[in-house]
């Protein structure tokens, strides 16, 4: 039957209705209570055929008659699962019947996979005193089974880790279960549930949302993980058209876990994209529940320079996204130009910018740029951020902004806006991070030396990975915790700030190319002397064992003491607790961070580049001075210092 007849229109009005009356309620708890192996006929029409009517139903009125079914009955079923399940044994075990009522109202009260209805503020809120009912159970279970979960409370823990997953896709409610600090109560129940599948696959879709870098560093299962997906991904391959909304949910939540680098290295060592390249090229899957997603998934790994060299020598896969470029579905032609810019014309362009910043006179020289600013943003936060745009344009600040968002611009647009602005506003939030597109805009910001503002959207956000990477060396601007006005007055002043002392140090540049015009050598930025170059021995320094106890003097001679002088500027300023940071964030992600230091040296006074064995210098010589934790060998140094 058609979505848009009038007899269907008919059939869902009539089933919204019966659904939002009490006769609904009182026949699910009815079958709650005595968990029958059938169903009456009357109790299968309301309880089974009209929330799969309404499910499927994808017509205009679908989020007004959403929305009416959650202002009904989330409260209502918020208090029936709080009193029906502590959480504590024993267990009533369900029966299939149950399953299958369970299965349905999950599918009509929480899933948003079907669509992109933006849930309301009331919405939220119920659905976050669902989530605080569903944790105090599962820790419940967790606490009172800690080997093994009782076998009939598993499909109690299935039907709410699918409630939760099905949040996962709210990124306020994202914010919201990060704060909830779940991921080792996710891993608690991976290890006790006895390796039921169906638990295994819904908890590592949550974990792929809510963990961050630090997480996955500490659990040190990213090998895990990453099988784990494969796995699922190749069996709902293999599984055909039943198993197609799996595969689309499984390759939406790889594609967000994809933001971690542990994830893509993994990924790519255990060969998924041969899985991903199966999805992107043969005919027979859905262009935008599965094709989109795997394409974006290569996209994020395209960020591996050997891995993006396999796919640009993958004729076939080459050919294929430049069809793509031409597609009529947006989204698919997004991607596809993405990674025909991150595979090809990206590496020719950062050539061309190192031949461009390897001239002196260029890099002395200051050239007028065609934009004050360049907003580099995700669609999720589009609001605020062209509320940014309108502000700045009435302080006549010249502003490039991709109001369609890629859709009416080509990613060499984007390019040259960024080589031609003086800022790039980089506007994060977790939907920021997750997005490859915006990867690809920031990092490519930081290759041309734009000076950088992160300014934070969403409250409470808390950058990591890449983004933390790029962002823990700048002062950002939190519009949340600000307020729009206070914030935008603070962006306003970094701007001034920036261009004040850019102003000063420019003039002095300036001075020296006109001092000796017939000579480079002369203008050239001196070195910081090494160690051998001063005529007068250093004092002997006597460090304290704990780094968090040393000065700003500390670190500096102990940089002078190893001989890297090379890290002085990067380091300037810091006492031993600001260094210590640096080193955990290395050890978190050792590649993000050489660069991000290579970055920092580069704009100094140097001649020169930090070196891979001055990087990994550093981090042997620095570590017996930090203090272990429990995932680290112990060794007397630090050991004093964790005694102390």
């Amino acid at each position: 039957m058609a979505e848009n007849s009038t007899a269907f229109t008919i059939e869902i009005v009539r089933a919204v209705d019966q659904i939002c009356s009490s006769l609904y309620t009182q026949m699910f708890q009815k079958v709650a209570k005595e968990q029958p192996q059938y169903l009456s006929n009357e109790q299968r029409t309301i309880l089974v055929y009209y929330p799969n009517e309404i499910t499927w139903y994808q017509g205009d009125k679908r989020q007004e008659i959403i929305e009416r079914i959650r202002r009904t009955h989330l409260k209502w079923f918020n208090n029936w699962l709080g009193k029906q399940y502590t959480g504590l044994p024993p267990y009533l075990k369900w029966s299939s019947v149950m399953n299958d009522l369970m299965l349905h109202a999950t599918n009509l009260f929480f899933r948003m996979d079907l669509d992109n209805l933006t849930t309301s503020n009331d919405t939220r809120h119920a659905f976050r005193q669902i989530i605080n009912t569903i944790k105090r159970i599962i820790v419940n279970i967790n606490k009172s089974n800690p080997i093994i979960i009782d076998p009939a409370a598993i499909p109690l823990v299935r039907g709410l880790l699918l409630i939760l997953f099905y949040f996962t896709l709210d990124n306020e409610l994202v914010i919201y279960l990060k704060s909830l600090q779940l991921v080792d109560l996710m891993n608690a129940l991976i290890l006790t549930s006895d390796n039921d599948d169906e638990i295994h696959l819904q908890a590592y879709r949550i974990l792929a949302v809510i963990m961050t870098e630090t997480d996955i560093k500490q659990l040190q299962n990213s090998n895990r993980i990453t099988s784990v997906f494969i796995n699922f991904i190749k069996d709902a391959i293999d599984g055909g058209v039943p198993y197609e909304a799996r595969l689309h949910n499984s390759l939406r939540s790889l594609k967000v876990l994809t933001q971690h680098d542990q994830i893509r290295e993994e990924l790519i060592e255990q060969q998924g994209h041969s899985l991903f390249l199966r999805c992107a090229l043969e005919d027979q899957f859905n262009s935008l529940k599965t094709k989109l997603p795997a394409l974006q998934i290569l996209l994020a790994l395209a960020f591996n320079k050997d891995f993006a060299t396999i796919l640009k020598d993958n004729n076939i896969f080459m050919d294929h996204i430049r069809t793509l470029t031409s597609s009529s579905q947006q989204d698919l032609q997004l991607v596809a130009t993405a990674l025909i810019w991150k595979l090809e014309k990206e590496p020719e362009t950062t050539i061309k910018l190192v031949q461009d910043q390897s001239s002196l006179i260029s890099s002395l020289m200051v050239t007028k740029k065609q934009y004050d600013i360049m907003i580099s943003y995700s669609h999720n936060d589009k609001e605020l951020c062209h509320r940014i745009l309108s502000f700045l344009e009435k302080d006549q600040l010249r502003v490039w902004i991709d109001s369609q968002l890629m859709h009416g611009a080509t990613f060499d647009a984007m390019a040259k806006a960024i080589e031609n602005s003086e800022f790039v506003l980089v506007c994060m939030s977790d939907a920021y991070k997750q997005s490859p597109f915006c990867e690809m805009e920031a990092s490519y910001a930081v290759k041309c030396r734009c000076h950088i503002i992160p300014l934070l959207m969403t409250a409470n956000y808390k950058a990591d990975g890449w983004l933390g990477v790029l962002t823990s060396a700048l002062i950002y601007i939190d519009f949340p915790k600000l307020g729009f006005d206070k914030a935008y007055q603070e962006l306003k002043k970094q701007i001034g700030l920036f261009r004040m002392t850019n102003s000063n140090s420019t003039t002095v540049k300036q001075n020296q190319i006109h001092h000796n015009p017939n000579s480079l050598v002369d203008v050239a930025p001196k070195a910081i002397p090494s160690v051998e170059n001063n005529k007068e021995p250093r004092p002997i320094v006597e460090y304290p064992h704990c780094i968090d106890m040393w000065t700003k003097d500390h670190v500096k001679s102990f940089l002078l003491d190893k001989e890297l002088n090379i890290l002085l500027p990067a380091f300037e300023g810091m006492n031993g607790r600001l260094l210590h940071k640096v080193y955990d964030m290395c050890q978190t992600s050792q590649q993000a961070m050489f660069s991000s230091l290579k970055e920092d040296v580069s704009r100094s006074q140097i001649i020169t580049t930090l070196s891979l064995k001055d990087y990994l210098t550093f981090l042997e010589e620095i570590k017996v001075y930090v203090p272990y934790t429990t995932n680290d060998r112990l060794n007397p140094t630090s050991a004093i210092c964790n005694l102390m």
